[in-house]
């Protein structure tokens, strides 16, 4: 819910002001300049003067709300949702910093490395515990003990 407090504060400031646009991209371009943030290529000025940033990230606060609605975090489907997010990202600049707070990981990760790290996790959702409890069980249960 703050994520998306944030966004819409964004979005509306952005709506309002040029400058406010112009002032984001240029905090956008410095925390890239210092590396601060991983990212695959720089921010696009256009993007900001226009309203394509605001586009951006209109589409994303809807996909983040209709994935946080449908699901709980640690499921299946918001894996696949927010993978999905991230496979429509080209430069995204602040969209990509509320996934990794979101997500729990660190401004090192580029889109790319997000999106390896929600696959990951969702290989390893599909692993049932009681799938691998069984096996183990079956398994030790298979075995005879040795007798001399």
């Amino acid at each position: 819910n703050g994520i998306n407090t944030l966004l819409e504060e964004w979005i509306e400031n952005g709506e309002q002001s040029v400058a406010f646009r112009v002032a984001s991209w240029r905090d956008q371009r410095a925390a890239q300049g210092d590396l601060k943030i991983a990212m695959e290529s720089d921010s696009n000025f256009m993007a900001f003067i226009s309203n394509k940033a605001i586009a951006n990230r209109k589409k994303f606060a809807k996909q983040l709300r209709d994935a946080a609605s449908v699901t709980d975090f640690d499921n299946l489907q918001f894996l696949q949702a927010i993978h999905s997010i991230l496979s429509q990202m080209h430069s995204p600049c602040l969209r990509l910093e509320l996934l990794q707070y979101i997500l729990g990981l660190d401004n090192r990760y580029s889109v790319e490395h997000v999106k390896r790290s929600v696959e990951l996790a969702a290989t390893c959702l599909t692993i049932s515990e009681s799938e691998v409890f069984n096996e183990n069980e079956n398994s030790e249960a298979n075995v005879k003990p040795l007798t001399s």
